[in-house]
């Protein structure tokens, strides 16, 4: 077995941040946008499904990956009162851009750690 769950779940994690990274990037364009609502994507729970469902010894395309959750974020009544009815709180979103970014960055560092490895192990450099 060339790769194995964990090389399928940091990829399937690196596909899912980036999915959500263009969200909040979307929400963060629309910032004055009147009646926009802002949007997240939910993955973990896709993420969940995934490592369950992979049959061991088997070669799973990223394309297998179960399509992310979007949903519209509430309104903010509480927290920000917008007159064009606008949800996006930039506080919010760049919050959610960094834990993102970093879970993104984990995700690649973590896969690149598996890679060299491997080619270490393939060259005999071990």
């Amino acid at each position: 077995m060339l790769f194995d769950k964990t090389t399928q779940l940091l990829t399937a994690g690196i596909y899912y941040t980036g999915i959500r990274h263009k969200a909040i990037a979307n929400n963060l364009a629309n910032i004055n946008t009147p009646n926009y609502k802002a949007m997240d994507v939910v993955f973990r729970n896709q993420l969940e499904l995934f490592v369950k469902t992979q049959t061991p010894g088997a070669d799973h395309a990223i394309t297998a990956l179960p399509l992310p959750t979007t949903i519209l974020a509430p309104y903010l009544s509480d927290q920000r009162i917008s007159i064009e009815l606008n949800t996006v709180d930039i506080d919010q979103e760049q919050v959610k851009l960094t834990e993102n970014t970093l879970f993104h960055n984990s995700c690649l560092q973590l896969l690149g750690s598996k890679l060299r490895i491997l080619k270490a192990s393939v060259s005999g450099n071990v």
